[in-house]
This record gives structure tokens, sequence and C-alpha cells, in this order.
């Protein structure tokens, strides 16, 4: 049984590292001291362009369709000062480079771009395989949900030093069946996943 549950998941890796494309090339430059030229390509379809500030409020927002090249420009005049967020989300990763903005102009911290790997997951019958990449050494908080929204299951992992992938399986044999939802928290992040069991 040992050898079948890591059989499942070496497939279920394999599986992974193929469903990653060969990923979109974001590029974010200055302009000049008041425009960022936000360049994309290798575009998915339904992959999304935002600019948030630092409270997270969405100041742009675009879903793109599948394309070669994308580009956008932002201009910062008519924002106050402070820090923005420069994001594109696809269906495997969320990056995000910070922008700062003074009464000098603005900047770009070098090598500042993070990339948030989403979770991914694999139901078989009552089981749920579920991969996170963690870029940082951040604890990760996995919660299960009911239909009704009542807590399920509730688990914080803090993960050993150097352990950047993390994985789990839930078995879900013992609760009745039906849709779930399944929330990971890294840092200030949600994202959440249904599995029908």
């Amino acid at each position: 049984m040992k050898r079948v549950i890591n059989l499942s998941l070496i497939v279920f890796a394999v599986l992974l590292s193929t469903a990653v494309k060969a990923s979109d090339f974001l590029s974010v430059k200055i302009e000049n001291s008041s425009t960022i030229n936000v360049s994309l390509t290798n575009i998915s379809k339904g992959q999304k362009l935002y600019l948030k500030d630092y409270s997270g409020t969405i100041l742009f927002n675009a879903t793109l369709d599948a394309m070669p090249t994308y580009k956008k420009y932002f201009n910062f005049r008519t924002v106050e000062n402070g820090v923005y967020f420069i994001e594109t989300e696809t269906e495997f990763d969320v990056r995000v480079t910070p922008v700062i903005k003074n009464t000098k102009g603005i900047a770009l911290i070098e090598n500042s771009t993070i990339t948030i790997f989403k979770p991914k997951l694999l139901v078989e019958n009552t089981l749920v395989k579920v991969m996170v990449t963690r870029t940082e050494e951040t604890p990760l908080n996995i919660s299960i949900y009911d239909i009704d929204g009542a807590l399920v299951f509730d688990e914080k992992i803090i993960g050993e030093e150097g352990e950047f992938i993390i994985q789990r399986t839930y078995n879900f044999s013992e609760v009745p069946s039906g849709k779930y939802d399944i929330h990971f928290r890294l840092k200030d992040r949600v994202f959440i996943k249904e599995v029908s069991i």
C-alpha cells in the first residue's frame, strides 16, 4: 500500500511538472519618472494583470486572451506616494512586483519580484492529495470546510528548515460525500480549491 501511495505521489509530481508550461515572461521597466512599462509574453487564456495599492485595492484589472505578447503602460503621475504592486496571475502562480512612488518619481527594487505558487490537488476516490510549493519558509495553514461553511479540519504547517514543498493526503472516508472547500493561507494570500468527494 505504501508503494502505491509513493507511486501516486511520483505520478502527481510528474503531472504537475508537465502541466506547468514554459512559463510566461514578465518584464516590468521604468519608462520615465512617472510611467511603468509592463510586458508579458506567452500569455495563456484567462491570465490576469492587476495594479494594486498597498491596501490591496485594485486600481487596474485585465483578463487576457491567449496571445504571444501584451504591453501595458501605467502612469503614476496622478496617484499618491506609496507602494504599489503589479501582479500577474495564471492557473499555476501569482507574480508580484512592488513599485515605489515618492516625490522623486517611481522606482523598482532590484530582484524584488516574488512568485507565489498555487496549490495543486489530486482527488482519488476519498483521498485528496495536496502539494504546495512555498518560496519562503513561512507557515502554511490548510482549512477544510463543508458545503455549509462548517470547519471540518484545520492544520498549521511550519515545515522543516529548507522544506519548500509541502505534501499532505487527506482521507474523506469518514465524512459525508459532497463538496468541500480547501483554504490554503500563505502569509496574506488565500487560495480556495473546491473538491467533490
